[in-house]
């Protein structure tokens, strides 16, 4: 029966089964990437004195609420009760989706210059410009 189950498991079928081996024969876990990452990286030490999160992405969207690091950050910042705002290349969320993930805000690029071409070979000074309306909105 524990075969079966771990058999069903999410991941168990990755890399040709390796999942299935180490849940069944090793007694190991799954944990999502995105919380292995924190810990690796000590994010919850770099949040001690936080008042204020900033996270990014190329594109804010439907996947970035089902594991990708900017909902595991937010996650994480929320947590603790600090303040979470996005950067992105592109915004495909609505107000109430990113609040639903604990983003209070998020920057587009693409607000900026919304040719996707231009905003991409122009990231550099559409980053500086939505780093001071951030500035400006968030810093006073």
């Amino acid at each position: 029966p524990r075969a079966a189950e771990y058999a069903a498991a999410p991941g168990a079928g990755a890399a040709g089964g390796i999942g299935f081996g180490a849940l069944l024969g090793l007694g190991a876990a799954f944990r999502p990437g995105i919380d292995v990452m924190l810990d690796v990286l000590g994010f919850s030490a770099a949040l001690e004195g936080a008042d204020l999160v900033i996270t990014g992405e190329g594109s804010l969207d439907e996947q970035t609420l089902h594991g990708k690091a900017p909902a595991g950050v937010a996650a994480a910042a929320r947590a603790r009760d600090i303040d979470v705002v996005a950067v992105c290349g592109r915004l495909a969320l609505s107000p109430a989706a990113l609040g639903g993930a604990g983003i209070r805000r998020a920057y587009a690029l693409t607000d900026l210059e919304p040719d996707p071409t231009r905003c991409i070979a122009e990231a550099g000074p559409l980053l500086e410009r939505t780093a001071e309306r951030l500035a400006a909105d968030f810093l006073g």
